[in-house]
């Protein structure tokens, strides 16, 4: 027994020592240690360090395209970017065509424009280049076309800018910021960088998202500039660029950084998207707790047969509701009553022992007194006794768990299990959501609703008048923003279906719209917006009431937590 013991004890140790040589066993504690607390300098300087790089012989960028928070290391310094210029460069032809300026089948110079971009971006060629920029008027000319693609004034840029395509992070940076956010602008040119280098520089190792890049080759002498550029296609699209200036392994250097690159996208933007979570559902409580009149008429629809009639949702309560504790003229009076009847009884009280002295006691009197002082007695008692028990019937200690109730009940609306979310209702058989909207449009609303649904427990339950509460926060649709999105997009197809269908489906006798059109339109409009439906996520505070029933806890639902579940589209 004891060797088998010791063998375990071995093998245990053994394991925990081999632990952490497993691959991926503390990546996420390493990836953490790399941004969590630091600053943008200071995981650029660590990353430098690590690689031997001279900090003063490199330069980079990076840009969150949806936020527009931006990041850079050297960032106004001008380093020599290489074949990097052919971006902006055929973001000024490619404008062109979207302009109706020039086609795809133009001669720039001695090539049709269709083959000089992707000879330009996907195969670097410097001869196709030099004569698009020639096309352009010369060197100069074509730089000073350039400086407002890269953020700059042509009359006021730094005199660098002119030299020997020199530029800086923050110029190339607003270069692939313009064409990531205004693609539609500059056709082709993103199209293009997918295509080019799929195996080297910031492509060299393999990833899980798309790159568009653009590299940067040049020597001088012993001097070797390499370059690159790129919009990394993350969850939310980023831009990033390094410049070198002959550095220690710089295509080692090109790859980890872009590696870096989205590491720190996907933990700079999950940390922001907790930080905004939690802030919605503190705003959410908040709301919830601060106390509003309540209106003369509330957007909610009125429940169907067999569904509640509830007030809104109120705030949590923490007191008594005034005027259930005794007034201050009803104690008095109290009092005045009990001094009264003492006084009766005391005079009793004398007026018995004066007849009894007497030998002529009388049973009336001392009975009468006794009574009297009994009234008294229950007077000064009973209202104390009362008043301790209703409040003990108001609120009592917690048996069971009423927030296991809550958590079936929404795990069971998550389900989409109606039928078990029913049985934990109180005061009605159902909420009515087993039926969806007849119409198509409507019923594609409340699936979307169904699908978003989500929830967080918040604090814990508290008991109250009558029951319990427990506050959660609800993840619903905004469905006044999706109503006016599809407005607004409605709008729109009216004009894109006009365009393209004959006059007899779009018009009818009288000149109008048919109503087969709008609808169409409208249809299509709410289809496009329910495709990122995410977007018009919200989150809302309710406060779920519970009530005892036998041994089990029942939810009583009330006008808030049916609008949050339905938006209204059922009634």
């Amino acid at each position: 027994m004891m060797r088998m013991l010791k063998k375990c004890l071995c093998l245990l140790v053994a394991l925990a020592m081999l632990l952490p040589l497993v691959p991926g066993a503390s990546a996420e504690d390493e990836d953490d240690a790399r941004f969590a607390g630091k600053s943008w300098q200071e995981i650029m300087e660590e990353f430098f360090a690590a690689h031997g790089t001279n900090t003063a012989k490199v330069a980079c960028g990076w840009c969150n395209t949806v936020t527009g928070e931006e990041q850079y290391f050297n960032g106004d310094q001008y380093m020599v970017s290489g074949s990097m210029y052919k971006v902006p460069m055929n973001m000024i032809f490619a404008e062109k065509v979207h302009n109706g300026e020039i086609g795809w089948n133009t001669f720039v110079g001695a090539y049709r424009y269709e083959y000089a971009i992707h000879a330009t971006i996907v195969d670097s060629n410097n001869d196709v280049a030099r004569s698009m920029w020639e096309y352009l008027g010369g060197y100069q000319p074509y730089r000073h076309l350039l400086a407002p693609y890269m953020g700059e004034d042509p009359d006021t840029v730094d005199e660098k800018f002119y030299e020997n395509n020199f530029s800086t992070p923050r110029q190339m940076i607003y270069a692939l910021e313009l064409l990531a956010t205004e693609s539609e602008r500059f056709p082709r040119v993103i199209d293009e960088m997918l295509q080019a280098e799929p195996h080297k520089y910031f492509k060299l190792h393999e990833h899980t998202v798309d790159i568009a890049h653009k590299y940067g080759y040049f020597t001088e002498g012993s001097r070797l500039y390499l370059n690159d550029c790129a919009i990394l296609f993350t969850e939310e699209p980023v831009c990033i660029v390094l410049f070198t200036d002959t550095v220690v392994e710089p295509y080692k250097l090109l790859a980890d950084f872009c590696d870096l690159m989205i590491d720190y996208t996907n933990y700079s933007t999950a940390a922001r998207l907790e930080a905004e979570r939690i802030a919605a559902e503190e705003a959410a409580i908040a709301a919830l707790n601060s106390p509003s009149p309540v209106p003369e008429e509330t957007a909610a629809p009125a429940p169907s047969e067999g569904q509640v009639q509830a007030t809104p949702a109120a705030v949590l309560p923490t007191a008594a509701p005034e005027g259930e504790s005794e007034s201050f003229a009803a104690a008095i009076g109290r009092i005045v009553l009990i001094l009264l009847i003492a006084f009766a009884a005391c005079v009793l009280a004398v007026r018995a022992l004066e007849q009894a002295r007497k030998g002529k006691m009388k049973l009336t009197w001392a009975l009468a007194a006794i009574v009297l002082a009994a009234a008294a007695l229950v007077i000064c008692v009973l209202p104390q006794r009362g008043a301790a028990k209703k409040e003990a019937e108001e609120i009592l200690p917690l048996r069971g768990d009423p927030q296991q109730t809550v958590t079936e009940f929404f795990n069971a609306l998550a389900a989409q299990d109606y039928q078990r979310a029913n049985k934990m209702l109180y005061g009605v058989s159902t909420l009515g959501l087993e039926r969806a909207p007849q119409t198509e449009d409507a019923a594609a609303v409340w699936h979307a609703l169904e699908a978003v649904r989500n929830y967080k427990l918040y604090g814990d339950c508290a008991a109250v008048s009558g029951g319990a509460v427990q506050q959660l926060v609800y993840t619903t649709l905004d469905l006044d923003a999706l109503s006016q999105a599809v407005k607004a997009g409605t709008e729109a197809k009216v004009e894109e279906l006009a365009a393209s269908l004959p006059a007899d489906e779009i018009y009818d006798g009288e000149g109008g719209y048919l109503a087969s059109f709008t609808e169409r339109a409208y249809s299509e409009a709410l289809e496009a917006e329910l495709e990122h439906v995410e977007d018009y996520c919200t989150l809302v505070g309710l406060n779920i009431r519970l009530v005892r029933s036998g041994d089990d806890w029942l939810i009583e639902p009330d006008d808030a937590l049916y609008g949050a579940l339905t938006g209204g589209l059922v009634g």
